[in-house]
């Protein structure tokens, strides 16, 4: 059996290199064949090489939401999760309004167009965060305003004019928590346990599980994958507040950074679960096996880290991209697992502190 993957990216990297353990092959469509998953993929095309691309595969996957509209049309008949769910992931304003129209809590937010930004962010209690529809990954065209609202116009400036703006008044929350489900064709799912997540301007520095158990927002999870009919994984990142709501910020119909940690804490990875559901074979356990956490490395080379100091912590592995080095780029992660809640978070402490220096965990 082949599997197609549309991008090229560590998430691809991953999937693939979990998939091989169960005989499949793997073809991957990315602009770049010097991408991380190209560099493992049994065949890897380009845009102009999608006939064959889809002659080829027997299903498609995808790992990340920002690919063009005519790609998707090719292979939307072979593609888990749907192509109708993707769409609805492209849109930052669609995917909120989707949620809201079906009954579930998401932060107070307003829908702009470019021009009438300035009046729709008066409309609300500032401060609020600014979402460009079709951005947001890792903060990209994400902005907080507090009160300066001078910058508006430069935001809009940065955009083009007929782009739709998500506006939304900030969260005063405890913690992130994201929890990440698999669903079968035969609509059988499984959850992973929950992670608190810490981020900083957008993007995930570190995160761990938890004996938290949130009951609420592991029957959204369900809910959402049943009304969207997923085959695949669905990953929802959620604000606890500190008035006790729970509240969904995002929804991602992929395998996510969040779940990273699974590779060496669960029976079964996000990677490998995704590949049985889409392939039609039983889901594996998505039980932990150890209390686990992760920390991304951001922005640093190889040559910068110091693999013998994070290596020498007890029950550490590395996972190196292979990818250029770029400001804020996610180059690696490593994964931990320890005997104890305390002592993952001892671990990660000494990790980010060997990466960023000190963070608290």
């Amino acid at each position: 059996m082949r599997i197609g993957i549309l991008g090229g990216g560590q998430l691809g990297w991953m999937t693939i290199m979990e998939g091989k353990k169960l005989g499949f092959e793997f073809l991957v469509l990315d602009s770049s064949k010097t991408s991380p998953a190209c560099k493992v993929a049994d065949g890897c095309f380009d845009y102009s090489s999608i006939d064959e691309f889809v002659r080829l595969c027997d299903v498609v996957t995808y790992e990340f939401e920002h690919i063009p509209d005519e790609v998707l049309e090719s292979v939307s008949h072979l593609t888990l999760p749907s192509v109708e769910v993707l769409n609805l992931k492209k849109s930052k304003v669609e995917e909120k309004l989707y949620l809201r129209r079906s009954g579930y809590p998401v932060p107070n937010f307003l829908v702009s167009a470019g021009e009438d930004l300035e009046k729709t962010v008066a409309m609300l209690n500032l401060p609020v965060v600014i979402k460009a529809e079709s951005l947001g990954y890792d903060g990209k065209g994400q902005y907080l305003i507090k009160g300066d609202t001078g910058k508006l116009k430069t935001i809009r400036m940065n955009h083009k004019k007929e782009e739709r703006f998500l506006v939304e008044e900030f969260v005063e929350f405890d913690f992130e928590f994201s929890i990440i489900g698999v669903r079968s064709g035969k609509g059988e799912i499984k959850l992973y346990p929950l992670t608190i997540n810490y981020h900083e301007e957008g993007i995930l520095i570190y995160n761990k599980t938890t004996d938290l158990n949130f009951p609420f927002a592991q029957e959204m999870v369900k809910s959402l994958m049943e009304e969207l009919n997923i085959v695949g994984l669905l990953c929802i990142e959620f604000f606890h507040t500190k008035d006790g709501r729970i509240l969904i910020n995002e929804i991602a119909p992929r395998t996510h950074n969040t779940g990273h940690w699974t590779l060496d804490g669960c029976y079964t990875s996000q990677f490998e679960n995704l590949v049985r559901a889409i392939c039609g074979l039983p889901l594996g356990s998505t039980r932990l096996k150890s209390p686990s956490g992760m920390v991304n490395i951001i922005g640093k080379s190889y040559e910068e880290i110091d693999i013998k100091r994070i290596l020498s912590v007890e029950g550490t592995k590395l996972y190196w991209y292979g990818k250029e080095k770029r400001y804020r780029r996610k180059m690696g992660h490593v994964n931990v697992v320890g005997d104890s809640q305390e002592d993952v978070e001892k671990k990660l402490e000494y990790l980010n502190d060997v990466l960023f220096g000190a963070l608290k965990c």
